[in-house]
């Protein structure tokens, strides 16, 4: 995607859209797409061999005021239609299918002269404001992601983002290579609440410093009680947690039980 030559950048940005070819002639520039089509990734692109393990504790982006690029907000013309990207941050909300792009463009500029990564929470679309800050929701899964758009496209047919690897990964739409999305544009002058974006409820059942005592409640606990239980090391100490718990009132109701049942005091956490 080298966007010094408008070229290239009409070429690249189609195979970018998460799309799956059919009929591609590979000594030709640009392949014959089925725009109906969603799912896959396209030829030679997709996840590197080696993926990094902490994919899912990488964290969202932090909406901040960025002053807009002044080449990559002109009107532009792909494939016959010509594209007026927004040139200021207002409301924007919109539901259609999001696609992700992975090691093909890993490495390469993105429209805004950046380079792209794939483990970086980043995103690409047709007209929204470049850079901007968007929140990406899962509609199936009602994950959440918050990416920062620095590229351009997708130009194929219902589908309005294109996210960067890492950011797919967390909403899981991975494998199935697109998915039904909402994208809210951030304003970051207004107070907008990021923290517990795609975080989850739990139970706080204890926390200690001697992984042994840990072990022994969710002994104890399994025991009598089929509740998932999970093990997390910060540091020196050792969280147990219980969960997750569709909604807090389902995780206070439970909290309530356990403190009835084993004496615990525990409190709800999102993680």
């Amino acid at each position: 995607m080298n966007k010094t030559n408008i070229t290239i950048f009409l070429i690249s940005v189609l195979s970018f859209a998460g799309c799956t070819t059919k009929n591609t002639d590979k000594n030709s520039e640009a392949p014959v797409v089925d725009a109906d089509t969603k799912g896959a990734y396209y030829l030679d692109d997709g996840p590197e061999e080696n993926i990094p393990e902490n994919l899912s504790s990488i964290p969202n982006a932090v909406p901040k005021k960025e002053p807009l690029n002044k080449f990559s907000n002109r009107p532009y013309k792909v494939f016959g239609k010509t594209y007026y990207p927004m040139t200021t941050i207002k409301p924007y909300t919109a539901n259609g299918y999001a696609t992700w792009y992975g090691k093909k463009y890993h490495g390469n500029k993105t429209s805004i002269g950046e380079v792209y990564d794939m483990y970086e929470m980043t995103a690409a679309h047709k007209t929204l404001p470049l850079p901007c800050y968007v929140k990406v929701t899962n509609l199936k899964n009602n994950k959440s992601v918050i990416v920062r758009v620095n590229d351009r496209g997708p130009f194929v047919k219902d589908r309005i983002i294109d996210l960067s690897y890492v950011a797919a990964h967390k909403l899981e739409i991975i494998e199935k290579g697109s998915e039904l999305v909402k994208v809210e544009l951030i304003n970051p002058d207004n107070k907008f609440k990021i923290s517990n974006v795609n975080k989850k409820i739990y139970i706080q059942a204890g926390l200690f410093s001697d992984e042994k005592n840990a072990n022994n409640l969710i002994e104890k606990i399994n025991n009598v009680d089929s509740v998932k239980i999970k093990k997390i090391q910060t540091e020196n100490k050792f969280q147990v947690l219980i969960g997750p718990f569709d909604d807090k009132q389902s995780a206070i109701n439970k909290k309530d039980e356990l403190s009835e049942n084993f004496f615990i005091n525990g409190f709800i956490v999102k993680k």
